[in-house]
Parts: structure tokens; sequence; C-alpha cells
């Protein structure tokens, strides 16, 4: 159990599974081994062995919140909304004594969408245990998604007072609002950096916090400096082949070439899905709150069904490598696709027409949207080069967007993505909408009738105020979107023009255009 738990917080998934197969395999009715073991699985992506293993240590104790809420989990990650939600209401009903009972069920509202039920359950858990860090986080990161900045701040400042080596809470607080001469973190975050050269994660944080906190306060040197010492850090613990990924785009060309989108071909009949695609921070939720404001839409967030639907259909012709995916992803019912992904992603809390998926890397899968869901409609967001590349190059994501750590890598990516996109454009005319971030907040009526007259949608005037939108947001742009628009943005990059100017001959070197 010690060996399984220990792997599981610590990331070392080979040492957890061979603890859980001796759990399984030698103590096959011990309700908490069954319980680890799922978690376990499920961390590891093994969604339907996860949930077998929950039901098991459910079938033995059918009381056990722990084991209730872990088989709730499971079947989140599965999909299986109408189920997860009927056991997520059980549980509500329970009398809930503790705070890990309360953060647990937050949790579970949070991957459900629900981030108000979430919010309240976080702050029933600080009061139940106000010295626990991680449930101030939870309930700060709650807060920021429904928009009340001012608490989060707090909520954040908590956890960083209970735990200082909590390196999302620092980054988070920074990016809450623009900070000043006489209100920052500066000193108290080049002092923390100073002291975690042995933890390279927070220390990666740290770092991003004050480069963002530096250019508040327009010291850009010494911002750039931090950017490029917390990006380094990342990159370097990475096991990334940036070639693999441009590699990949060029056989997508290939593979869904002219001849094979003009093929008549069964495909699903759904008009619901507006796909919002491109390349992070360049405004996709900004069009996606604008959408969503609309009464017909709601706004789903960064799904990533598409893709999971389409690895389920082409497993079982057994790919060898990516390149062998991207060519067996072409033989794949087009119709089973769009079903398989209307039956996956349609929100199950809106009763809405239409839903927005903003994913943004479903760039790569326009053409099979195209052929599986003609209906649909797809959504193109563009922004200055440089602007875009240096968005991406400051912005600390999880596990997305590995390209984005290196200044050449970011540059290389970009240039492969925009010859796609040209790509689909020559071979699917008059599918993609293209939208220019610039043209957008320079004219926003103009551009959202554009918007809404591609999704055949009525104008609606409250589609223009977006920033008043109370619909939770979780991306990076969270506390922009809470304001009206703004062209405060535009050529930010211009600050640091000696520190990108290799990447600014690279793009036009290429022959791109950067706005003057």
């Amino acid at each position: 159990m010690h060996q399984a738990w220990t792997g599981l917080s610590g990331g070392d998934m080979s040492s957890a599974w061979n603890a859980c197969k001796v759990l399984i395999n030698r103590f096959p009715d011990f309700d908490s081994g069954l319980d680890v073991s799922s978690r376990v699985a499920l961390a590891m992506g093994q969604r339907e062995l996860a949930a077998d293993l929950a039901q098991r240590a459910i079938n033995i104790d059918g009381d056990n919140f722990r084991f209730l809420s872990q088989k709730t989990f499971c079947l989140l990650a599965q999909k299986k909304m109408p189920e997860a939600l009927a056991l997520i209401e059980l549980l509500a009903k329970r009398p809930l004594e503790t705070g890990f009972e309360h953060d647990t069920l937050g949790n579970l509202y949070s991957q459900a969408g629900d981030q108000y039920q979430a919010r309240a359950r976080f702050e029933r858990a600080v009061e139940c245990d106000p010295d626990r860090a991680h449930f101030w986080l939870n309930l700060a990161l709650s807060l920021q998604a429904t928009g009340d900045l001012q608490a989060a701040e707090h909520a954040f400042e908590r956890c960083i007072e209970l735990e200082p080596l909590q390196g999302d809470a620092w980054l988070h607080r920074s990016r809450l609002h623009t900070q000043s001469t006489e209100k920052n973190h500066i000193e108290k975050l080049q002092a923390a950096i100073a002291g975690c050269s042995d933890n390279w994660r927070l220390e990666m944080s740290l770092r991003y916090a004050l480069a963002k906190e530096l250019e508040d306060l327009g010291r850009y040197t010494e911002s750039f400096a931090e950017l490029r010492g917390g990006s380094s850090l990342r990159r370097a613990r990475m096991n990334h082949d940036a070639a693999a990924d441009i590699d990949a785009m060029e056989i997508v060309k290939q593979v869904f070439s002219g001849e094979y989108m003009r093929e008549t071909v069964a495909s699903c009949d759904s008009s619901e899905p507006i796909f919002i695609v491109g390349l992070p921070r360049t405004g996709t939720t900004l069009v996606e709150r604008i959408l969503g404001s609309h009464s017909q839409v709601f706004a789903a967030g960064e799904l990533n069904d598409f893709a999971q639907c389409l690895t389920k259909l082409v497993a079982p012709l057994q790919p060898k490598d990516r390149m062998s995916f991207i060519r067996l992803s072409a033989k794949v019912s087009s119709k089973q696709l769009g079903q398989d992904y209307i039956d996956s992603a349609r929100p199950q809390m809106a009763h809405t027409p239409y839903f927005v998926d903003k994913l943004p890397l479903n760039f790569l899968y326009c053409g099979l949207i195209s052929r599986a869901l003609p209906r649909a409609k797809i959504i193109h967001l563009q922004r200055d080069p440089m602007d875009t590349c240096f968005a991406i190059y400051k912005t600390l994501f999880k596990q997305a967007y590995p390209f984005s750590y290196d200044l050449k890598e970011l540059g290389d990516y970009y240039l492969s993505y925009r010859d796609l996109m040209a790509h689909w454009q020559r071979v699917m005319p008059d599918t993609i909408l293209d939208v220019c971030y610039e043209t957008l907040v320079a004219d926003p009526e103009l551009q959202t009738r554009r918007l809404l007259e591609h999704c055949n949608l009525p104008w609606e005037s409250e589609c223009l105020d977006f920033h008043r939108n109370s619909a939770p947001s979780m991306t990076a742009s969270l506390a922009q979107v809470r304001k009206p628009l703004y062209t405060s943005s535009i050529g930010k990059w211009r600050r640091y023009q000696s520190e990108l100017s290799e990447l600014q001959n690279q793009l036009e070197g290429a022959g791109l255009q950067i706005l003057r």
C-alpha cells in the first residue's frame, strides 16, 4: 500500500502499478488495495480497468465515501455523465463532515463542469480544516474560474502562507491582475527562487510568476531573463521530439489531400458543434465567450473528445507509430467518428442547440472534422505572428504545447501550423472562417456579426457584452475575459525586440508579415 500510494503521489506509475498488481493478485478482497489500484489505473489512462477495480471495492463496502467518489471519477473519465451525475447527487445528499469529503466532492463537481457547486464545496472544506494548503488552493482556483479574483487572491495567499512550496499558487496569483510598484511580490519571489535550487518544478513556476510581475512593472530585460530561465528548466526535462511535430503536419497534408476531401462519404448529420481552432493565446477564449453569450450556444471549453474518439477507432487497426496513425485515421468511418464525437462531447449540463469546442489543437483534425461532421462550423483564430509566439512562450502550460519552451522550436511549429491551415483552406474552401484577433478588437460588432452569420445564428446584442457573462473560465485568459475588449496586448512583443530578434528573422524569412 505504501509503495502504491508513494508511486502515485510522486508520479512513478511503474513502481505504483507493480505494487498494485501484488495487491490485486494476492489480496483480491482487500477493498483499500482495490481502491488505490483503481486510482493508479486511472492515472495511467486505463479508464475501464479503473472503473472495474472501483466497483469491486464498492462490492465489498458499498457505503464507503472514498470508493464511491473514486467510481464517480472513473465515470467522468469515461464520459458516462448521467451515471456520474447521479452518483454526485447521491454523495451530495450525505451528511459530509470532513474537509477531505467536501474537497473531493468539489473536485467531482469541477470535473463535471459545475464550478459554482465546486466552489461551495471547497469553501466548506476550508471551513472544516483551515490549515490545509491544498484545500485553499482548490478554493482559489474555483474562485478565479468563477470571476471572484479578489477572493481568489486572498485564498492563494493563504495557501502560500501554509505551504510556501506550492508553485501553482505563486504563479496563479501573479496572473490575477496587473502588479504595481506599490503592490507586488517581486522581492518575495526572488527570495523564494534563491531557496529552491533543488526543486526545479517550484523554481520554474516561480520564475514564470516573477517574469509576469517584472513585465507589469516595465522591467522588461529582467522579465525576459526570468522567462528564459523558467522555459529552459521546463524544456530540459521534457522528452519531446520537436521535429516529429513538423513531420506529422507534413504527413497530414499528404494524407488529407484535395482528392481525399472531395470523396463522397457517409457522415454524421449533427449541426451542434462549433469548433474554434488555431494556437493558444490568439483569442480563442474571447471568441468562445462571445459565442457562449448567445442564448442558443453553450461554451463547453477545451474538449479532448474528438482526438479520443479518433484514437479509439484507429486503435483496432494497430498503428505502429504516429505516422502510421495519421495514415490509418483516413480509413476510419467518418459517420462513426462524427457520431462517437457527438455522443461523447454533447454537454450534459446545458440545453442549447449548439455548443462550442475550443480546443485549439483541433486544427490538426480540420479535414476529419469536415468529413465526419460536415454541418459543424469551424472558426480559425489568427493573431500577429510575433504576438502569438511571444504570448505562447511566456505561458507555462500544464502538459500541452511542448513546442512552446524553445524559441526556435516554437518558430518552426508556428510556420508548419500556418502551412497546414493554408492547406485546409485550399482543399476545403469556404468551410473555415478565419477571424483576425486585431480586427476583432478594433471592430467587435462587425466581427461578431460575421461570427454569428457563419454559425447561422441570429443577432443578439448580449454577445458584445461577453465580459458580463458569468460562465466560469478555466484558461490562462480567465482574468482578461472579465474585461471589455482592449487593444493593449497588440504589439507587446516589441518590448523584447532584441531578445526576440532571431524569432522575428525566422518568421519574416519565411515570408510572414509582422504588424508594424
